[in-house]
Protein backbone atom coordinates (compact mmCIF):
# COMPACT_ATOMS: atom_id res chain seq x y z
CA UNK A 1 0.00 0.00 0.00
CA UNK A 2 -0.37 2.61 -1.53
CA UNK A 3 -2.13 1.10 -4.51
CA UNK A 4 -2.88 3.43 -7.40
CA UNK A 5 -5.48 1.91 -9.74
CA UNK A 6 -5.77 3.41 -13.23
CA UNK A 7 -8.94 2.42 -15.08
CA UNK A 8 -8.53 3.51 -18.67
CA UNK A 9 -9.49 2.61 -22.21
CA UNK A 10 -7.69 -0.49 -23.48
CA UNK A 11 -4.84 0.14 -25.90
CA UNK A 12 -2.47 2.32 -23.90
CA UNK A 13 1.07 1.41 -24.99
CA UNK A 14 3.02 -0.80 -22.56
CA UNK A 15 6.00 1.58 -22.59
CA UNK A 16 3.70 4.50 -21.71
CA UNK A 17 2.24 2.45 -18.84
CA UNK A 18 5.77 1.76 -17.58
CA UNK A 19 6.62 5.47 -17.66
CA UNK A 20 3.36 6.42 -15.93
CA UNK A 21 3.92 3.78 -13.24
CA UNK A 22 7.46 5.01 -12.57
CA UNK A 23 6.43 8.69 -12.42
CA UNK A 24 3.43 7.95 -10.17
CA UNK A 25 5.60 5.82 -7.86
CA UNK A 26 8.08 8.68 -7.47
CA UNK A 27 5.25 11.20 -6.89
CA UNK A 28 3.68 9.00 -4.20
CA UNK A 29 7.04 8.56 -2.48
CA UNK A 30 7.80 12.28 -2.55
CA UNK A 31 4.30 13.39 -1.53
CA UNK A 32 3.23 10.98 1.20
CA UNK A 33 6.62 9.47 2.04
CA UNK A 34 5.68 5.82 1.42
CA UNK A 35 8.70 3.59 0.76
CA UNK A 36 9.16 2.76 -2.93
CA UNK A 37 8.95 -1.00 -2.32
CA UNK A 38 5.35 -0.84 -1.07
CA UNK A 39 3.91 1.40 -3.82
CA UNK A 40 1.89 -0.42 -6.50
CA UNK A 41 0.45 1.01 -9.71
CA UNK A 42 -2.19 -1.11 -11.45
CA UNK A 43 -3.76 -0.60 -14.89
CA UNK A 44 -7.20 -1.94 -15.69
CA UNK A 45 -7.75 -1.87 -19.45
CA UNK A 46 -11.40 -1.19 -20.19
CA UNK A 47 -13.14 -2.30 -23.38
CA UNK A 48 -15.24 0.40 -25.05
CA UNK A 49 -18.43 -1.23 -23.76
CA UNK A 50 -17.13 -1.27 -20.17
CA UNK A 51 -17.02 2.45 -19.39
CA UNK A 52 -19.91 4.90 -19.21
CA UNK A 53 -20.19 8.54 -18.19
CA UNK A 54 -23.63 9.96 -17.50
CA UNK A 55 -25.14 6.69 -18.69
CA UNK A 56 -23.51 6.96 -22.10
CA UNK A 57 -20.41 5.20 -23.45
CA UNK A 58 -17.35 7.14 -22.36
CA UNK A 59 -13.60 7.07 -22.57
CA UNK A 60 -12.73 8.83 -19.32
CA UNK A 61 -9.87 7.57 -17.20
CA UNK A 62 -10.78 6.94 -13.56
CA UNK A 63 -7.91 6.71 -11.07
CA UNK A 64 -8.23 5.72 -7.40
CA UNK A 65 -5.36 6.35 -5.01
CA UNK A 66 -5.69 3.85 -2.16
CA UNK A 67 -3.56 4.83 0.84
CA UNK A 68 -3.28 4.22 4.56
CA UNK A 69 -5.04 6.90 6.64
CA UNK A 70 -2.90 9.41 8.48
CA UNK A 71 -1.76 11.98 5.90
CA UNK A 72 -2.64 15.67 5.91
CA UNK A 73 -5.40 16.99 3.65
CA UNK A 74 -2.78 19.06 1.82
CA UNK A 75 -0.66 15.97 1.11
CA UNK A 76 -3.70 14.02 -0.12
CA UNK A 77 -4.87 16.81 -2.44
CA UNK A 78 -1.33 17.28 -3.75
CA UNK A 79 -1.13 13.55 -4.48
CA UNK A 80 -4.35 13.34 -6.51
CA UNK A 81 -3.38 16.45 -8.49
CA UNK A 82 0.08 15.04 -9.27
CA UNK A 83 -1.30 11.65 -10.32
CA UNK A 84 -3.85 13.26 -12.65
CA UNK A 85 -1.21 15.50 -14.24
CA UNK A 86 1.26 12.63 -14.68
CA UNK A 87 -1.33 10.42 -16.37
CA UNK A 88 -2.39 13.28 -18.63
CA UNK A 89 1.18 14.18 -19.60
CA UNK A 90 2.35 10.65 -20.41
CA UNK A 91 -0.87 9.28 -21.95
CA UNK A 92 -1.68 12.42 -23.91
CA UNK A 93 -5.17 12.54 -22.43
CA UNK A 94 -6.68 15.87 -21.39
CA UNK A 95 -7.18 16.24 -17.65
CA UNK A 96 -10.81 17.05 -18.54
CA UNK A 97 -11.13 13.29 -19.28
CA UNK A 98 -9.44 12.12 -16.05
CA UNK A 99 -11.07 11.78 -12.65
CA UNK A 100 -8.78 11.02 -9.72
CA UNK A 101 -9.97 10.18 -6.22
CA UNK A 102 -8.47 9.01 -2.96
CA UNK A 103 -9.58 6.32 -0.54
CA UNK A 104 -8.06 5.89 2.92
CA UNK A 105 -7.76 2.63 4.82
CA UNK A 106 -7.14 2.00 8.49
CA UNK A 107 -3.43 1.07 8.66
CA UNK A 108 -3.93 -1.67 11.23
CA UNK A 109 -5.85 -3.70 8.63
CA UNK A 110 -3.24 -3.53 5.84
CA UNK A 111 -1.18 -6.69 5.39
CA UNK A 112 1.65 -7.01 2.86
CA UNK A 113 3.90 -10.05 2.62
CA UNK A 114 1.98 -11.63 5.49
CA UNK A 115 2.86 -8.79 7.86
CA UNK A 116 0.98 -5.77 9.07
CA UNK A 117 2.33 -2.53 7.62
CA UNK A 118 3.44 0.14 10.09
CA UNK A 119 1.56 3.39 10.55
CA UNK A 120 2.29 5.73 7.65
CA UNK A 121 4.65 8.65 7.84
CA UNK A 122 2.83 11.90 8.30
CA UNK A 123 3.26 14.28 5.38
Amino acid sequence: MPIIVCNTRAGLDVDIKRKIAKAITIAVNETIKSPLEIISVVFNDLASESSYVGGEPGADTLIMCNIRAGRSDDAKLTLVKKVSAIFSDYAGISEDRIETGLLEFNPKFIIRGGRQLPDPPYA
